[in-house]
C-alpha cells in the first residue's frame, strides 16, 4: 500500500486520476443515499396503499353479504369496480399514478392467469373428447 501511494505521488497524472475516482465515489454515494431515502419513501407509501386496499377489500365483502364460496376464498379475484375507488383530493399526483400502475399491472396479471386458466380447461377437455363419427356411414 506505502509503495502504491509513492507512485502516486510521484506521477501527476495517476494522481489526478485517482482524485478524480474519489470524487466519482464521493457522489455515486450520495446518489445511493438518495435512492435509499427514495427508496425508504415509497415503501412507505406502498404500505398505507396496501392498508387501504385491505381496508377497502374488508368494506367491499361487508357490502356483499350474498358472496359466493369462490369469492371468499380468492379475494385476489374482484370485480374492477371495487378495485378502482375514488381518489383522495389529499393525494398527489405521483401517489395516484403509481396506484393506478399498481393497479392497472394487478389486473393485467389476474386477466392472465384467468385466461391460461381458461386456455389449459379447452385444451384438456380437447384432448378428452371423443372423435364424432357417424352411426350410418352413407349418410
Amino acid at each position: 500500500m506505502h509503495q502504491a501511494w509513492e507512485t502516486t505521488r510521484e506521477n501527476p497524472d495517476l494522481s489526478s486520476e485517482v482524485q478524480s475516482l474519489k470524487e466519482k465515489l464521493d457522489e455515486h454515494s450520495k446518489q445511493l443515499e438518495q435512492s435509499a431515502e427514495k427508496l425508504s419513501q415509497v415503501q412507505s407509501v406502498n404500505t398505507v396503499l396496501r392498508d387501504q386496499n385491505q381496508a377497502l377489500k374488508m368494506a367491499g365483502n361487508k357490502k356483499r353479504p350474498g358472496a359466493t364460496r369462490e369469492e371468499t376464498e380468492n379475494p385476489q379475484i374482484h370485480d374492477l369496480e371495487e378495485s378502482v375507488s375514488e381518489p383522495e383530493p389529499e393525494k398527489e399526483a405521483p401517489e395516484k399514478t403509481a396506484a393506478e400502475s399498481s393497479i392497472t399491472s394487478y389486473l393485467e396479471q389476474i386477466f392472465s392467469r384467468r385466461f391460461d386458466a381458461m386456455q389449459s380447461t379447452v385444451e384438456c377437455l380437447l384432448g378428452l373428447a371423443p372423435s364424432i363419427r357417424r352411426s350410418n356411414p352413407d349418410s
